[in-house]
């Protein structure tokens, strides 16, 4: 039986073939795109008329019942749609940040990097952050995994008050999560503190000041995060933004020290954070769920 994973970005797109719930080894491929009108063309890109019996696709974006659109990219489509591309295949569709929840129990150990130590209590729910062009988590527990739209959530009052104490009147813009914690929010955040416009990767690099606000901020996050979500199993930060922000020298001081200490008799101040560094951990959580099916 032939297998496909997708995990469709609002920048890129990864495919692989996958077999018996893992992906296969030399198949993972990267498309752009902003070379493609529809998903529809990618996959057949990719496919290039191979039989294809099942499809898994993890989207950046909420998965509505028969239909689906991407956050941050117009592309729409729906699994039948898609199946029909394929000549009938089976075919689901999942979140992204489902998908690495999914992989979580399957990731090798150096498909991640500790960035504040601590003990995951056993058997405990794991929070997936997803930085990158947008903004989401998932809640990972067995094998199941829970799906939130965080990015469009307010902006928590803690996080608020970081960006006043530096920006006063002018953090009244960031409203939600995602305007100040994607790509677009950290260069918004990088105008309103006096920088000039540049990517996102060079602000992280080179832009120290604007870094320190912004990671006191995310840390803010985190903290509030914890009440939410209770996430004992660990916190695990997800995506080419989070790889950048939280590999500075700095940020695992500042997310450690913004760890709950003072409440539920410490339960909450030894959650350990990593970061994933395998880019196709979003296929691995998609060939993970195919074989569940």
């Amino acid at each position: 039986m032939q297998s496909v994973v997708a995990d469709v970005g609002g920048t890129n797109t990864r495919m692989a073939y996958a077999r018996g719930g893992v992906l296969v080894a030399g198949t993972v491929q990267w498309f752009r795109n902003d070379d493609y009108p529809t998903f529809a063309d990618v996959l057949a890109d990719f496919c290039q008329g191979a039989s294809v019996d099942r499809l898994c696709v993890a989207i950046a974006g909420p998965v509505m019942p028969g239909h689906v659109r991407l956050t941050n990219r117009d592309w729409s489509f729906d699994a039948e749609q898609l199946g029909a591309v394929l000549g009938g295949a089976t075919v689901r569709i999942i979140n992204d940040l489902a998908a690495v929840g999914h992989a979580l129990p399957y990731l090798a150990a150096d498909a991640i990097n500790p960035v504040v130590t601590g003990r995951a209590a056993p058997g405990g729910q794991a929070l997936v952050v997803g930085m990158g062009t947008g903004f989401n988590v998932s809640l990972a527990h067995g094998s199941g995994v829970m799906l939130a739209e965080e990015g469009h959530t307010g902006l928590p009052i803690g996080v608020y008050r970081v960006l006043q104490a530096h920006l006063g009147d002018r953090a009244a813009p960031f409203e939600t999560v995602e305007q100040l914690f994607a790509g677009a929010g950290l260069r918004a955040l990088h105008r309103a503190l006096g920088g000039a416009e540049m990517p996102s990767q060079q602000i992280v690099t080179g832009a120290p000041a604007t870094m320190t606000v912004y990671v006191a901020a995310l840390a803010a996050l985190c903290r509030d995060m914890t009440f939410q979500f209770m996430p004992l199993g660990g916190i695990y930060f997800n995506g080419g933004l989070a790889r950048a922000v939280v590999g500075l020298p700095d940020a695992g001081k500042a997310l450690a020290a913004a760890r709950v200490h003072d409440m539920f008799e410490g339960t909450l101040s030894d959650i350990p954070m990593w970061v994933v560094m395998d880019d196709a951990a979003a296929l691995a959580g998609c060939a993970a769920c195919l074989d569940q099916v």
